[in-house]
């Protein structure tokens, strides 16, 4: 067992005086998620208590650590003892995680399920997520994304507004209301269409927990942005490429299912129209 010395996560002035500025905070909490990420949908195995007092922040020589492409992780050539005895210019900050005493496990229908979800909210697929997952906020999720420098496949140069967010939110109005006008608005009613497997309930613990967590560094924060960057990580580049082209070539295939069912009747009703007006 190795102690690791760290500074509060939540300690404003502690990281202050260690010179950890907002970049670095901002990295910081989406190393969390990225953590997280992987915890859920590789390793299988997660922490449900991710609280101020079981994150910390460990400054670590700049030697120490090399790019690996995504961020700085150890170079367990260079790694010694020095951790705090360098000057604060050439230290580095690094999450620290205590503690996985209470901790939970899902198997591999379950990860795969979870990071559906995820993508789901990312290319603002409501008919890719389960009913169960009704209401999602999903404006300030679209916009922080596209500041990320993502898009959406219906962007164009002239329309990457919030449109595709509203997408998301008119699905889940209507889920909301569809539940609503079968009860009645009775919470008691209401929850007996809902089933939550334990797994879940730990999973969503530990994302509320996080989120307060990564606010404190980044006010913006919220676990699908700051997760989305690192799905390729996850799935791999094979399969992340294989699926983008699946994700596009049903896009394509839905327009055009739309244009002959719509788009072509209604040309041909106007065209009929006008015909029979001028005869």
């Amino acid at each position: 067992m190795e102690y690791v010395p760290s500074i509060k996560i939540t300690d404003r002035a502690k990281l202050d005086d260690a010179n950890v500025t907002e970049e670095d905070r901002i990295e910081l909490a989406d190393n969390l998620a990225r953590a997280y990420l992987r915890q859920f949908c590789c390793n299988l195995f997660f922490s449900t208590d991710p609280h101020p007092g079981n994150l910390g922040v460990e400054m670590v020589p700049v030697s120490q650590l090399v790019g690996d492409g995504n961020g700085m992780v150890p170079n367990l050539d260079k790694v010694t003892n020095s951790r705090l005895s360098d000057p604060p210019a050439m230290m580095k900050p690094r999450l620290v995680m205590y503690d996985f005493g209470q901790a939970a496990t899902l198997n591999r229908h379950q990860a795969d399920g979870i990071l559906e979800i995820i993508e789901a909210i990312v290319d603002t697929d409501v008919d890719r997520l389960p009913k169960t997952t009704a209401p999602v906020k999903s404006k300030p999720i679209g916009k922080k994304l596209r500041r990320k420098g993502f898009t959406f496949r219906d962007d164009d140069d002239n329309n990457n507004n919030d449109d595709d967010d509203a997408k998301l939110d008119e699905g889940n109005v209507t889920a909301s209301a569809t539940v609503t006008a079968t009860t009645g608005g009775n919470d008691a009613k209401v929850m007996s269409y809902f089933s939550l497997p334990a797994e879940y309930a730990f999973v969503a613990r530990a994302i509320s927990q996080m989120d307060g967590v990564g606010k404190s560094l980044d006010p913006e924060f919220d676990f699908i942005s700051s997760a989305a960057p690192y799905l390729v990580e996850v799935k791999g580049a094979d399969l992340y490429i294989k699926d983008e082209i699946l994700k596009v070539l049903r896009g394509w295939q839905s327009k055009w299912v739309k244009f002959q069912e719509e788009t072509i009747p209604n040309w041909w009703n106007e065209l009929t129209g006008k015909t029979e007006q001028h005869s």
